[in-house]
This record gives structure tokens, sequence and C-alpha cells, in this order.
């Protein structure tokens, strides 16, 4: 929407009042109905605009007549457009130039405009015709900002955060959190794979995980367990989703550390059994007590009168080493197994109590 400079013009139509009747309809009906906005510019002031270019600005035939060309222009793209315009009228610029115009009603829009020398009325003349391209920039600057908006989130997750291709696992971009993580160092990691870090602890897992991947597109809070660098295994949950990227099929995943979390279950867990086992253990030990020690005076009364009963004295060494085993019992205070039959497993006793050096009750000894 700049004026003409001195030069030569690129293209020169015979005066209107010499064309034929049939020619002046022609350009007539092609201005007029043309699906772009078109424009002739005289002495860098308006003298034609057909109805594409008044439905886009906003103004009327009467408001445009006269007006300054680069009156329309946004301000900032002035220089600009007057630069690509006086190249395109010398020839040395052959392409559409992207510029933003305001409207009538101060909505910013975005065109693709082309200019070309003409003789409009016997007069040297600018030919200017232009597509309204603002729904495209729009796309591209929504499109533009989404992937900010990734890149942000991407580089700034908490969460260990890749993406890799599909097939063969090859690392594109990772986060800082999963660089922090696994020790690696950017370069140790970009064009290596999965595999070739060893970060699966259980490969087939990841085999299994990928094939739900290829059916389903995508795999949410799967457990896994991953070997950082230092040869570490960490407890994570990793969720996946197959994506386009950069025309490959590929994979984005975001990984979180439960480690921690899942170490403070077990050691809930082990709490709860503990808490379980000594009740059981204090309920055992409260029952067997009082029996114990009435068999134990019934037979020191034996061993009194039969000094020499050898019966006596093992159901004696018996009832003691039992009364060993209740003060075990009474003494747990960690929560320890050990194998027994067919995979089951038992209580250790040993390694669960306390083992006092001193027995709990002196009339069992």
């Amino acid at each position: 929407m700049a004026a003409p400079e001195n030069q030569e013009p690129r293209i020169s139509y015979p005066d209107d009042e010499a064309r034929p009747e049939l020619e002046r309809q022609f350009v007539r009906q092609l201005f007029l109905n043309s699906p772009i906005g078109i424009y002739i510019i005289q002495d860098g002031r308006f003298r034609f605009v057909n109805p594409e270019f008044q439905r886009i600005t906003g103004y009327s035939e009467e408001e445009l007549k006269g007006l300054e060309s680069l009156a329309l222009v946004h301000p900032k793209d002035r220089e600009m457009v007057r630069g690509n315009a006086i190249q395109m009228l010398k020839g040395s610029r052959h392409t559409p130039y992207l510029a933003r115009i305001v409207s009538k009603e101060g909505e910013t829009k975005y065109i693709l405009e082309t200019i070309c020398s003409i003789y409009y009325r016997g007069v040297r003349s600018a030919l200017g015709y232009f597509m309204d391209n603002t729904e495209q920039e729009m796309i591209k600057e929504a499109l533009r900002q989404s992937e900010e908006k990734f890149q942000k989130a991407f580089r700034s997750s908490p969460d260990w955060m890749i993406i890799s291709t599909l097939e063969d696992g090859i690392y594109l971009e990772v986060n800082q959190a999963f660089l922090h993580t696994t020790g690696f160092q950017l370069e140790e990691v970009i064009g290596k794979s999965s595999t070739d870090l060893g970060i699966w602890a259980d490969p087939e897992q990841r085999d299994e995980l990928h094939d739900i991947l290829k059916e389903h597109d995508r795999v949410c809070n799967a457990e896994v367990r991953f070997r950082v660098k230092n040869g570490q295994i960490l407890t994570v949950l990793w969720s996946a989703e197959v994506i386009d990227y950069e025309g490959k099929k590929c994979i984005i995943a975001v990984t979180r550390d439960i480690t921690d979390r899942k170490m403070a279950q077990q050691e809930q867990i082990k709490r709860e059994k503990l808490q379980g086992v000594l009740e059981m253990a204090g309920a055992t030990c409260h029952e067997m007590n009082q029996p114990l020690q009435n068999i134990v005076f019934m037979l020191d009364e034996l061993l009194e009168k039969y000094p020499d009963d050898e019966t006596c004295g093992e159901i004696k060494e018996q009832v003691k080493r039992i009364r060993g085993i209740t003060s075990k019992l009474e003494n747990i205070t960690t929560y320890e197994t050990k194998d027994y039959i067919q995979g089951t497993k038992i209580i250790d006793i040993d390694k669960a109590s306390y083992q006092c050096p001193f027995p709990s009750n002196p009339n069992t000894s």
C-alpha cells in the first residue's frame, strides 16, 4: 500500500476510453468480483478499491478514496512495507510480502501483498492486490505459543520428560530433571537408546509396555524399575503417549520417581505387620506363662520326692526351652521372616527379637 517511485512502469494498459467495451467490462467484473483485495494508488493515495478490499479493511469506498495508502498499515510495518513495495516496483522483488494493517474497528489483520506499476487513466500508478492471511497467521501464532508453552513445561517439569523414537527408543529430547536424577550428561543420552544406557532394570517389561503403546498409543502410570548411571535401582511411575515428532512416530514419556514413597509404603507395611506380630506374641505369652509356671512348680515338687527321675528332669528341660521361646516372643522388636515349606514364610524369632542376656524370670533357671 505504498506509492510508486519515479521509475519506468512494469505493466502498462491503454486508456480506458480507448479500450473495447468488452475488455472494459471484463476488467471491471474481474476487479469488482475478485476474492482478493485490489487497489490502485496515485500520488500516494487510493484512487480505486474493490469490494473485497473494503470488506477486509472495514472502510467504505468513499472513506478510502483519497486516503494516504500507508494510513492503513500498522505503524511498526510502514517502513518495511515501503521498502518491499519499492523493490517490487523496481523489479528486484517478486514474492509477496507479509504485512499488518489496522481495520476501521481497530483490529490488526495480516495480509500477503503484491504491487506493480501500471498506467491508470493515463497516469502512472501502482496496482496492489493482497489476500487476507489473518487466520493462517493466527493459527501459526497459536502453534508457536503452544510449542513455546510445551517447551517451557518440558524443560521445567520436576518429573523426567523424554521424547524418543517409537521403534528403537533413540532419545531425541530429555529435560533437566532426567539428567539430574539419572546422572547422565546430555551428550551421553541424545542419539542413544534406553537399551544402550541400560535404563530399564527389567528389559522384558519395556518390551511389554512398548507393545501396549504400539497397540493403544498410550500407557498410564505403569510402575517400573529404572537403573540410573551409578547403578541404583529406582521405582518409578511411567506414562507415555505416541506422537508425531519431526515426521517420525515417537513417544513422549513422563516418569515420576516414587522410590522414597515406595520405601515409606514398605516400611508402613512392615510396621503394620510388626504390630500384628507383637499383638499375637503378647497374647501367646500371656496365655502360656501361667500354665508353664504351674508345670514348673509341680515338677519341682516331683523332683524333691524323686530326684533321680529322669523323665521329670527331661520334662523340666523342655519347659525351660518353651520358656526361652516365650521370652524371645516378648522381646520382638522388628519384623523379620524366614523361608518355610512350600514357598511360605514364617517369623524368624531369633532375628526379630531382642536377645536379653538374662532370663526374664529367674525361677525358670
